[in-house]
């Protein structure tokens, strides 16, 4: 087919497809995170770059060079977090079984109500369709049918585990007292407490549904996708839970992504959790 610019063929028609499927791709895995205005940055950088090359100018064209030689190499080291996460989302398997039944997210709901209910601090990760092995590592080691009264004791104050996360593979408890990343201080959730910024990090790094109960205020929330959903009651965290977890075709919904919910009583002096022992 003849053009302005020549020849194109279906060869040339597929290549710019396949650009344009990367470059888009590239965006979504950026998008939503701080990595964003980086990228930004990074067109105006090479923008500035291109008109001094165009307007001949050797020396700033070659301090710009140079500058964006080391850049390279430290963006690696600044947003290392960042590029790990968006690798693992590329290799993240896309038709694996959640394998959650019904019951026991009634039971895991039903033990968050609870727990909120006497101002208990808990940290619950459901696993998706990124392992969390490697979290669980870092605890102690369990297999324990999703219970009430087994989620209930592993909270309890003065319980050897009550700091920790515990991970929730299918029905099944695999870890207690693990220790979760904790969300970076970027200012968005710093004034949260330990365990709060633990559920955000796992879920910024993972694509698991983390369930976090404030101890000073009672409240519930889901963190999910890096962000801090609102305060839920009994009958929204059953929704959520079935929306993102037994439902196979919902990865990662809306409702909770999308909104912070921060209020004046959310800075709270939570125990250590996840982030440190």
């Amino acid at each position: 087919m003849p053009t302005p610019f020549g020849q194109v063929n279906v060869r040339d028609v597929l290549d710019i497809l396949l650009v344009t499927f990367l470059v888009y791709q590239g965006y979504l895995l950026v998008a939503g995170t701080r990595a964003v205005n980086v990228v930004r940055g990074i067109l105006v950088f090479a923008g500035v770059w291109v008109a001094a090359q165009v307007l001949n100018l050797p020396t700033l064209s070659y301090l710009l060079g140079r500058a964006g030689t080391v850049g390279i190499f430290a963006l690696v080291v600044l947003f290392q977090p960042e590029l790990r996460a968006a690798l693992e989302r590329v290799g993240r398997p896309r038709a694996r079984e959640v394998g959650a039944s019904g019951a026991a997210l009634q039971d895991l709901a039903r033990a968050m109500e609870r727990l909120a209910e006497r101002k208990t601090g808990a940290l619950i990760a459901i696993e998706r369709r990124t392992p969390l092995g490697e979290y669980a590592a870092t605890g102690v080691s369990l297999d324990a049918l999703v219970s009430v009264p087994f989620l209930e004791a592993l909270f309890a104050r003065n319980a050897p585990l009550h700091d920790g996360g515990v991970i929730v593979q299918g029905s099944r408890v695999i870890a207690a007292g693990c220790l979760f990343p904790l969300q970076s201080s970027d200012g968005t959730y710093r004034r949260y407490g330990t365990r709060h910024r633990a559920a955000i990090g796992l879920s910024e790094l993972t694509d698991a549904v983390v369930l976090v109960v404030s101890e000073e205020r009672g409240s519930m929330r889901i963190a999910l996708g890096g962000r801090l959903g609102p305060d839920l009651n009994g009958t929204e965290l059953r929704e959520q839970l079935r929306t993102l977890v037994y439902d196979r075709t919902a990865f990662l919904a809306a409702p909770v992504t999308g909104m912070a919910g921060d209020g004046p009583g959310d800075a709270e002096r939570d125990a250590p959790a996840g982030g440190a022992r």
